[in-house]
């Protein structure tokens, strides 16, 4: 951390912007690793005073030059006076007042919101921006970046309005942003604290954006009574037993009169939703076929879904509860959210069929795909177990399995099948087997030294299972699939996927192409350069320094010299990178 601060705002605007980096990784990356979330702050001089600078960034090198920002303050009059021309006049002069100053702060937010976009119209990561908070008069704004591909590859809704006048969520992510960037604008509020800037825990975050979310489906219903307190209820509703059985069921949330729900056992008088017992006795009458019709605020019968649902309508919504303390919230057989203990996340695929054929491919040089199936099938099955697992893939297995004898049961050869993997994944430790899906042991302790590799955040099974690797993997070829507890699923080693080498150099000609023009567009730059810093692993020092040189080259030749490009690094080679990366 830099001891000077060129672009002063505050004392503390490092320490500030720092810590909200930490909660933005914090909390995002509980969702998915690959948002790769990035904070940094932008200041707007709202006094006279030509001792300060106008814009202030923080940190400096976030990408942008202050010199983007030079018409912002002509940028956001002008949209203010848009504003202006359709405000709501109050008889108060204090709400008065409060809602100019409003309009004033709107306008600032959406000038930034245009600037970043123009300047960083092709790039990687969506923009979100916080309201702000006059610091030491600076208006005050935190910018979240997210990976774009990340934020694509979830299922999202289309409606962002109730009734046409209320704000709702079309996702659980848009939901945890909108929170995030409050928590920042609270935060501003004590902008001297160097350490938690944002005092609520991630998990806490979490919780409040699924309540957030949830209004998106109790509205669904129709009722304004059942608008609140959703979320409530289904996680006290997942957490009762009835004589002792888990809940399992769903209920329909959507208005009793929806062309797509068929009553088809109608209660004389309805079930209060947060009457939970009487909730939670009445799941025990629905199954696949029959579901509990509710429309947030009560609950009306039994029924069933019936013709062709639009899913444009956004009107009809499942909530499964798929076992104690757990559901799943759907929408057209789209899963949207999953709720677990309480705790919320996104729903994800246990594991990625298509890389683990690639992956297996990879590590077994002479492996057929008959095999892979059967080593499919079998990690698929292991995946059910309930308290997590780990299956040791070795060509070594016979011997390892002799070696651990010690640490382990070992078992006659035993062509594993999907039916019994599950009864010998019960017990503690992993499963020793080779390429043929034929075990050697069971309950097999792995050794092998401390690795720099290891991961202090996970758990014992994991870090035994790289210490293992890490020892042993030159020796002999090998694959370990550790299945936590948690449902996270891993495969050592985390081999990237493969290219195709000519996806390198096509781009690199076309980089030489836009070279030799006098003025470079970046909607024609921007794709070509962005793909070489997300795929910078499998370049040669020899691309690295080509690319490197063209992109200094191309960004002196703008052909919108009233502007400024983003700011890029120079692309460094992997170690780690060799031809078996390519196609």
């Amino acid at each position: 951390m830099s001891e000077y601060i060129n672009f002063f705002m505050w004392g503390y605007q490092q320490h500030f912007q720092l810590s909200l980096q930490v909660e933005a990784e914090q909390l995002f990356n509980n969702l998915d690793s690959k948002f790769e979330p990035r904070v940094f702050l932008i200041g707007v001089l709202t006094e006279k005073n030509d001792n300060r600078h106008p814009i202030c960034l923080e940190p400096e090198d976030c990408g942008y030059r202050v010199e983007s920002f030079s018409t912002l303050k002509e940028l956001a009059k002008e949209l203010k006076e848009v504003d202006e021309e359709s405000r709501i006049f109050h008889s108060h002069p204090v709400a008065q007042e409060k809602h100019l100053q409003r309009i004033n702060i709107k306008a600032y937010k959406d000038a930034i919101e245009k600037i970043l976009k123009k300047e960083d119209l092709y790039g990687n990561f969506e923009k979100f921006i916080s309201f702000p908070t006059y610091i030491e008069g600076f208006l005050v704004f935190a910018v979240l970046e997210l990976r774009k591909e990340t934020l694509n590859s979830y299922y999202t809704l289309s409606k962002d309005k109730f009734q046409d006048r209320f704000k709702i969520s079309r996702s659980f992510i848009e939901s945890t942003i909108d929170i995030f960037l409050k928590e920042c604008t609270i935060a501003f509020k004590d902008p001297d604290k160097a350490i938690s800037a944002i005092e609520r825990s991630s998990d806490e975050l979490l919780k409040e954006s699924a309540k957030q979310f949830m209004y998106t489906i109790s509205q669904a219903g129709g009722n304004f009574e059942g608008l609140h307190g959703l979320y409530e209820s289904c996680n006290a509703i997942s957490a009762l037993k009835y004589e002792g059985e888990e809940g399992l069921g769903k209920l329909v949330i959507a208005p009793k009169d929806h062309i797509n729900i068929r009553l088809s056992l109608e209660l004389e008088e309805p079930i209060r939703v947060n009457n939970f017992r009487k909730v939670r006795k009445f799941l025990e009458l629905s199954n696949s076929d029959s579901l509990i019709i509710s429309d947030s605020a009560v609950i009306y019968g039994l029924g069933e879904i019936i013709g062709k649902y639009n899913p444009k309508s956004e009107s009809l919504f499942v909530i499964n509860f798929t076992n104690h303390y757990k559901y799943e919230i759907l929408h057209d057989n789209n899963q949207i959210l999953n709720v677990e203990y309480r705790l919320p996340y996104l729903p994800k695929d246990k594991i990625d069929r298509e890389k683990f054929y690639d992956d297996f491919s990879r590590i077994f040089k002479l492996i057929t795909k008959k095999q892979i199936n059967e080593l499919w099938d079998l990690t698929l099955q292991a995946t059910e177990q309930k308290h997590g697992t780990m299956l040791v893939i070795s060509e070594n297995a016979i011997a390892e399995a002799k070696r651990l004898g010690k640490q382990s049961f070992a078992l006659k050869p035993l062509k594993l099948t999907p039916k019994i993997i599950n009864q010998i994944t019960s017990i503690d430790g992993s499963v020793m087997m080779d390429i043929d899906s034929t075990c050697h042991a069971i309950g097999v302790i792995l050794d092998g030294l401390a690795t720099e590799k290891g991961d202090s955040s996970r758990g014992a099974r994991y870090n035994s299972a790289i210490r293992y690797y890490e020892n042993f993997a030159t020796e002999f070829s090998m694959a370990i699939v550790i299945i936590s507890e948690d449902g996270m699923i891993d495969i050592i080693p985390k081999l990237k996927p493969r290219i195709k080498h000519s996806e390198i150099s096509d781009r690199l000609n076309e980089l030489k192409s836009l070279n030799s023009l006098e003025k470079v567009e970046r909607k024609k730059y921007y794709p070509i350069i962005n793909w070489f810093e997300s795929n910078q692993f499998y370049l040669t020092d020899d691309e690295c320094d080509k690319i490197n040189k063209l992109r200094k080259e191309i960004e002196k030749k703008e052909a919108e010299p009233a502007s400024t490009w983003v700011v890029r690094k120079d692309l460094v080679s992997n170690d780690e990178m060799n031809d078996s990366y390519y196609k």
